[in-house]
């Protein structure tokens, strides 16, 4: 049989690919050894039936193969958690391209899952029926229709966000980037979500969202929307640092082609407060008579544009600043300005009248020095002040949703509200002092929600006007891979195997790979502490590599898809497991204690009933046994390096 082997280099994928060759099969290793070695298949290189591709799954291939074992990602922590996109994008992409292959040829696929489906597990042992925190074969996604998101271009409805526009993203030092999203998914979806609301943003996720919150005291971290928290006890981020430019000058409209003509050129804070203040408060009339020269008529035009302003006070910034920029002007009343300039009325035209006014985006991305300025200005036409807070005024969707990004800009949070009886936006312009959440209320929902990746950051989006950063929906890699491979058995009848791997150890694991089998090991050869995170109570089952890969060889040659549990049902806590190594690899070595890491799982065994009755297959390797092995593999590498 001709057999392809995804991360065929690793260390499990090695140890199939030694199985599979010993059984006569024609091999296929593919690999692009990010984490795999060429060390791990040095007895098969040069055999005719074995071949070795250097290749990333992320990019589509063409082979014809009758079986495909895809067990590529980046399965430790050190390495999944260093490159998170990689990891996504292996899941994702590789499985999609790996999937479409399988259907192609019509071979069979096993896909090499995880426990880590079941998360932090509230069952124990662990069945293939229980969800966890999420149902990894199911819908997932993150965001209703309602939602928007913040682009590079504006507000932007998630159903009408395209491919390659930049998002807004919150970094983890709370300053704003903007990336093309890694990931963006739509799908049905019937169920149910969580609505945080009455909170001073409106926000509503599906229950596996993942909210980028901050503590009273500080604290920043991820949690889960559907975790059992006092949630008035969490803030939501609601502002960030946008970075922008300062420019010295503004360019008054451009030169006739091929005219010795110099362009005028006035200070950029003076435009800004110009353009804030007409953007409010102005308009460009004009108004078209018939002049009579030498005898004949000729049409021409007045480019007025028109000024008004009650307020003492505005009426004494307009007259400063139009003085500075050198405009000519007159009060055609008390309240009144009246500015005579065909050139000036060509550039202020194009932004419409008092519905239909918005921003020009070029002044969207200055300094937040210059944001300000130009904020100060449109508030003080058509806003109002209360304490250090600010609502303004206009009839413009357009200029709504772009005052509300300029006051970001500057460092207010914002919300956009709309009076239907009075027909006018009004922009909530506080302070970014973060939102408290509120228990969030489940709602049934029917329709399609969205969900956007975008590396580590999270994005901003808001809903109902209410803006607000929260998480760019990083799930678990995998149940983005168990999703689509369910989907393609459904769609399109490609033979699908689903097998769950719990704790699996042994020889050629990485030495730095951050498992807590590898880390004590050489940590007691190289006589330095074993650390030990919390106290240690926190349980784990091992499973001998060999008893694996009979497990994984079973199932993809059997009836059944699964996703079937495949692991050692024996467990141990993470202080027993270190005692263990302790006293056969160095019983002077000491054992040391450190605090327990963010969202660590408390335990961990998987239920192997169906792997018995439906494979006929159990471990066979005890944990004592296994160890002896791996701690020898481990000593001889260690000591030739």
């Amino acid at each position: 049989m001709r057999i392809l082997v995804t991360g065929g280099a690793g260390f499990v994928g090695s140890h199939l690919i030694d199985r599979l060759m010993a059984e006569g099969h024609e091999v296929i290793c593919l690999d692009n050894f990010y984490t795999g070695s060429k060390q791990n298949l040095l007895q098969w290189l040069g055999n005719p039936y074995f071949e070795l591709l250097r290749h990333d799954v992320t990019e589509p291939m063409r082979l014809e193969v009758d079986q495909i074992y895809h067990l590529a990602c980046p399965a430790s922590p050190v390495h999944y958690q260093s490159n998170p996109i990689k990891t996504i994008k292996t899941s994702f992409l590789g499985t999609m391209n790996m999937l479409g292959l399988a259907k192609r040829v019509k071979a069979r696929f096993l896909l090499a899952s995880t426990s880590e489906i079941y998360g932090d597990p509230d069952v124990h042992p662990q069945t293939e029926d229980y969800r966890g925190n999420v149902n990894p074969i199911g819908i997932r996604s993150c965001y209703d229709s309602a939602t928007e998101i913040l682009t590079e271009n504006g507000w932007v409805p998630f159903p009408k966000l395209q491919s390659g526009v930049r998002v807004a993203t919150l970094n983890p030092e709370n300053q704003i980037e903007y990336h093309v999203p890694d990931e963006y998914i739509v799908q049905p979806y019937i169920g149910e979500l969580l609505r945080f609301a009455n909170c001073k943003f409106d926000f509503c996720v599906t229950p596996n969202h993942w909210m980028y919150v901050r503590s009273k005291t500080g604290r920043l971290k991820f949690l889960r929307a559907d975790e059992d928290r006092h949630w008035h006890s969490w803030r939501v981020i609601t502002g960030g640092e946008f970075s922008g430019v300062e420019q010295d000058w503004f360019e008054l409209g451009l030169p006739p082609r091929n005219a010795k003509v110099v362009v005028p050129r006035i200070l950029m804070d003076d435009w800004l407060e110009f353009l804030g203040y007409y953007i409010s408060e102005g308009c460009v009339h004009v108004r078209r008579r018939v002049k009579v020269v030498n005898g004949e008529d000729y049409n021409v035009a007045d480019y007025n544009i028109l000024i008004a302003q009650e307020k003492p006070e505005g009426r004494a910034m307009i007259a400063a600043c139009l003085a500075r920029l050198g405009f000519k002007f007159f009060q055609s009343d008390d309240h009144q300005f009246r500015i005579c300039s065909k050139q000036l009325a060509e550039i202020l035209e194009p932004l419409g009248k008092s519905g239909d006014k918005y921003i020009p985006h070029e002044f969207l991305g200055l300094s937040r020095r210059q944001s300000l300025i130009l904020l100060n200005a449109l508030i003080l036409g058509d806003g109002t002040q209360r304490g250090n807070c600010y609502i303004y005024y206009t009839k413009s969707k357009q200029l709504a949703d772009d005052v509300q990004e300029l006051a970001m800009r500057c460092g207010y949070a914002t919300s956009v509200f709309y009076s239907v009886g009075r027909n006018l936006y009004s922009v909530n312009i506080r302070p970014a002092i973060n939102a408290t959440l509120v228990t969030p209320e489940r709602v049934r929902y029917v329709g399609n929600v969205y969900c956007v990746n975008v590396r580590h950051h999270v994005i901003c989006v808001r809903r109902n006007g209410r803006a607000a950063f929260c998480g760019n929906c990083y799930d678990e890699g995998k149940r983005i891979a168990e999703t689509l491979s369910f989907d393609y058995q459904r769609q399109h009848g490609v033979e699908i195997r689903v097998a769950r791997i719990f704790n699996t150890y042994g020889p050629r694991m990485l030495e730095n790979d951050g498992r807590v089998v590898s880390n004590f090991i050489v940590q007691a050869l190289r006589g330095i502490p074993l650390t030990v995170y919390g106290d240690g109570s926190q349980t784990r089952s091992f499973c001998y590599v060999s008893d694996l890969v009979e497990g994984l060889m079973r199932l993809m040659n059997g009836e059944h898809t699964g996703p079937i549990n495949l692991g050692n049902p024996g467990e141990y806590t993470i202080l027993e497991l270190a005692q263990k190594i302790q006293q056969m690899v160095n019983p002077d070595t000491e054992i040391i204690f450190k605090p327990l890491p963010q969202d660590d799982p408390r335990q961990r065994q998987p239920d192997i009933t169906l792997a018995k009755n439906w494979l006929g297959w159990q471990p066979t390797i005890h944990l004592k046994e296994g160890l002896k092995l791996t701690i020898d593999d481990f000593r001889n590498r260690l000591s030739s390096s």
